[in-house]
């Protein structure tokens, strides 16, 4: 089974939808499993400027477009767990019928998720639909989501992304939808010969067409992957910096997901003699060889991490009497983990960032379910910071 993108549609693209423009940020393959079979379809994250969120869905070869919304009589997981196909709720004053209950799960992530999804995922969710209303119920521990949609019509996707005609391959040898974002319970059938010659023929098609099919102003580059070198610091070593002792306690490969590259880079945790840890980064950018020092910051009144996630790049933010602009948001991942003490990186950890400038210093802010962290960062020049700490090596 290949996860790779069936559509023309891809991170880094606009779209224009109910009159707002909206950029792929991510794309997640979802499956259910079924009888034995697995059911697979396809989960576009879609950001706007103005901060609505929205989840383009192409399920076998049906598009829709879905929203978030808050309900007037929310249900709790305990609620959630106990709803069965036929049952009827009212969520926003309209009577509707389950049609679905299933578990879904992550089988492959591309750019920047919705915040918080990562690989291996599984999400509980049911399907209730009366006429034209289509909704979706979807938990995990104690969250509840809640979610209206619409089907598209034949071309939305196509003229809302200015792209030629398009008919998706489908995933799976599924005659119904199974998908959180459909009104049927699924079913079992068998592609035809005819239709497996079909998907044959566009692969081929496609493939030859991608240098000029899809080359239009919307479309984004590839998304590259660019892996971390080798790391410049030992754990366990220690140095001096203006006058302070300290010791490099951890150290973290981090994966770091924009909305066109996804590269790793090193990080390092230092814990001075009074136990204060500062946070070295080798490589803000893709391939650059600069390092930062930051030094945590403790502002009196904190933003939460949902106001963190509502800021966007432009902004411009006030952290601790440090005001800057934001230039990047990020997903981190950690993929490897070496330390000699309790270290704030776990591996699989994923959190979010935004990195943040002023004339004279950066931000750094991260977040993720429990907790949120500010950094004031420093250049330092890697040559001369790295002799320091080999000088005094293991005192």
């Amino acid at each position: 089974m290949s996860f790779e993108n069936p559509t023309p549609v891809r991170i880094g693209m606009h779209g224009t939808f109910a009159g707002k423009d909206f950029q792929v940020m991510g794309r997640m393959t979802m499956g259910v499993e079924i009888n034995g079979e697995t059911y697979y379809w396809n989960e576009f994250n879609l950001q706007a400027k103005t901060g609505e969120a929205a989840t383009l869905v192409c399920e076998e070869g049906t598009w829709r477009l879905f929203t978030e919304f808050m309900p007037d009589n929310p249900l709790t997981a305990a609620d959630a767990v106990m709803k069965q196909v036929g049952d009827r709720l009212n969520l926003t004053g309209v009577n509707v019928r389950v049609t679905l209950v299933q578990t879904s799960r992550v089988y492959r992530i591309e750019g920047m998720p919705p915040a918080g999804e990562k690989v291996g995922d599984e999400d509980n969710y049911f399907n209730a639909e009366a006429g034209d209303v289509m909704q979706v119920v979807s938990w995990s521990g104690q969250k509840v989501e809640y979610y209206n949609g619409i089907t598209l019509g034949s071309g939305s996707v196509e003229k809302a992304f200015k792209l030629p005609r398009f008919t998706p391959v489908r995933f799976s040898s599924s005659s119904d939808s199974t998908s959180p974002w459909s009104g049927s319970s699924g079913g079992t059938g068998q592609w035809s010969g005819l239709i497996w010659v079909a998907v044959v023929i566009l692969f081929i098609f496609f493939s030859f067409a991608q240098n000029f099919t899809f080359s239009t102003t919307y479309e984004a580059p590839p998304v590259k992957k660019i892996s971390a070198t080798g790391p410049p610091l030992m754990v366990g070593t220690s140095g001096t910096r203006d006058g302070n002792k300290f010791q490099v306690t951890a150290h973290a490969v981090v994966e770091i997901a924009k909305v066109d590259t996804i590269y790793e880079r090193n990080e390092f945790e230092l814990t001075d003699e009074s136990g204060r840890i500062s946070l070295l980064v080798c490589g803000e950018t893709p391939g650059a060889k600069d390092w930062t020092l930051y030094t945590r910051l403790s502002p009196a009144e904190p933003p939460t991490a949902q106001q963190a996630a509502a800021q966007k790049a432009g902004d411009t933010v006030n952290i601790d009497g440090v005001i800057a602009t934001i230039t990047d948001l990020s997903q981190c991942t950690v993929k490897f983990v070496n330390n000699i003490a309790p270290s704030g990186w776990l591996m699989g950890d994923v959190r979010y960032e935004y990195a943040a400038s002023s004339q004279y210093d950066s931000l750094l802010v991260r977040w993720g379910k429990q907790n949120i962290s500010f950094w004031r960062g420093k250049k330092v020049v890697p040559k001369d910071f790295a002799a320091g700490i080999t000088a005094t090596n293991n005192p």
